[in-house]
């Protein structure tokens, strides 16, 4: 990027000066910026259209009448151009990107002043990235698991049938009819609703509604009061204390299928110990990508702690701005406000500042590791990849063959981070700890 021969005259000094940016001020000699508004000058008597004359035949002292301040923009911006990089050059800084103009003085018949900050990257010498030491905890899976995990699968299957009791319990689906009210006796018509269904027994049911309805009955009206917390999602009863009246309309609960070889079949098994293995296998397989995540955790973790350099602040801004858009999208997706969205991104500004620099550090790491350990990702490694998707998708190839050629970039940095992560747990220092599974 640095330019091997000075182009023009120019006098700079350092003004700060650290591992990753510098700040600089320059100054062109006035003679320079000159002979630059005299050639702005020329191209613009070629370029510019005015009434009355044939284009480039315009005379100069027209040109030079109604072009002043055009010329002298273009003047600066070229002198600029033509001097900013030899003066990285002569400091021996290879900025990342073009530099940021801070300040900027010039009149005509003066010298040409003006201050600039550039970025580059960080020399990284990584360290202590063998020998990491990693935690593995193995969870076994019990007949308990297994149990818990078949009754969530027969919960997620049942029927809704009519309460044997008629009367509401902690466990009970309640249809009901509601009237809301803020603290004043203000009716708020846009929460109020007829026909919701509540199930009690779920963990995002508020409390207050479980302790009032528990023990009513069809026909029952009840009126109580109900306190929202300030990040409850629907803005509307965020932080509020309202008053609910409600009529019950219906009581149901759920009937659960009986664990048997019919309810197997119904779950696309041959039968109910097929049914078992596959459920079983299921935890494992979802107990084996918890492992994995935790020991990539505890591996970044150590790296971080163990690699602490300074990062450009313009890719760490450009990581954050990216981190916030995906909160905003996910939370916009939840139902929740835009304003409410905007306070939480302001409240959360150091949490992702943090996390925008980790990830950007954590990038120059393994890319160190990576050309260190001359690690490299083959066609062999592609086509391996490839050929794993096909089995799994068995009557799609096309399909894969398409999403290989479309994706060859993010299937490429995918198998990067996977060689990466290999080469971290081959010579890292683990110790296993087995224990049974707990109950969710």
């Amino acid at each position: 990027m640095a330019q091997s021969t000075k182009i023009i005259d120019f006098k700079s000094s350092v003004i700060n000066r650290n591992a990753c940016s510098i700040t600089m001020e320059v100054e062109v000699p006035e003679s320079v910026v000159s002979k630059e508004i005299e050639v702005a000058f020329c191209r613009i008597q070629k370029q510019a259209k005015i009434n009355g004359f044939r284009q480039g035949k315009i005379p100069m002292e027209v040109v030079k009448n109604k072009f002043a301040y055009e010329a002298k923009d273009r003047a600066v911006e070229s002198s600029i151009r033509k001097t900013v990089l030899d003066v990285l050059d002569k400091e021996s800084f290879v900025p990342l990107d073009l530099p940021i103009i801070d300040e900027l003085n010039y009149e005509q018949g003066q010298n040409l002043k003006y201050r600039f900050t550039a970025e580059a990257h960080p020399k990284v010498e990584v360290k202590d990235y063998k020998d990491i030491p990693v935690k593995k905890e193995i969870y076994r899976v019990t007949d308990k698991n297994l149990n818990q995990s078949l009754d969530a699968l027969r919960e997620r299957n049942a029927r809704l049938v009519p309460s044997k009791t008629g009367i509401v319990s902690e466990t009970s689906l309640v249809l009901i009819d509601y009237d809301v009210f803020d603290g004043e006796g203000n009716a708020m018509t846009e929460v109020s609703a007829k026909g919701n269904m509540i199930d009690l027994g779920s963990q995002n049911t508020l409390k207050g509604f479980k302790d009032s309805l528990k023990g009513a009955k069809v026909g029952d009206e009840k009126e109580f009061k109900v306190d929202y917390p300030s990040d409850y999602l629907n803005k509307t009863l965020a932080g509020k204390t309202v008053i609910f009246k409600v009529k019950v309309d219906e009581v149901k609960e759920k009937e659960l299928p009986e664990l048997n070889d019919d309810f197997a079949k119904d779950m696309g098994t041959e039968n109910l110990e097929d049914l078992k293995t596959k459920v079983k296998e299921s935890i494992e397989a979802e107990e084996k990508r918890r492992q994995d995540i935790d020991i990539e955790k505890q591996i970044i973790n150590y790296l971080l702690e163990k690699n602490k350099f300074e990062v450009p602040q313009s890719l760490v801004n450009q990581q954050k701005k990216a981190l916030i858009e995906k909160m905003k999208t996910y939370m916009q997706n939840q139902g929740a406000s835009k304003e409410y969205i905007e306070k939480q991104a302001e409240l959360d500004d150091p949490k992702f500042e943090e996390e925008a620099e980790n990830n950007v550090r954590l990038s120059y790491i393994l890319k160190g590791v990576y050309i260190n350990e001359n690690l490299a990702v083959t066609d062999a490694d592609v086509e391996a990849e490839k050929n794993k998707m096909k089995s799994a998708n068995l009557g799609g190839e096309s399909e894969v063959d398409k999403y290989f050629s479309d994706k060859k970039e993010s299937i490429m940095l995918s198998l990067k981070e996977e060689k990466l992560f290999d080469f971290f747990l081959k010579n890292a220092k683990i110790v296993v700890e087995e224990k049974d599974m707990p109950l969710k």
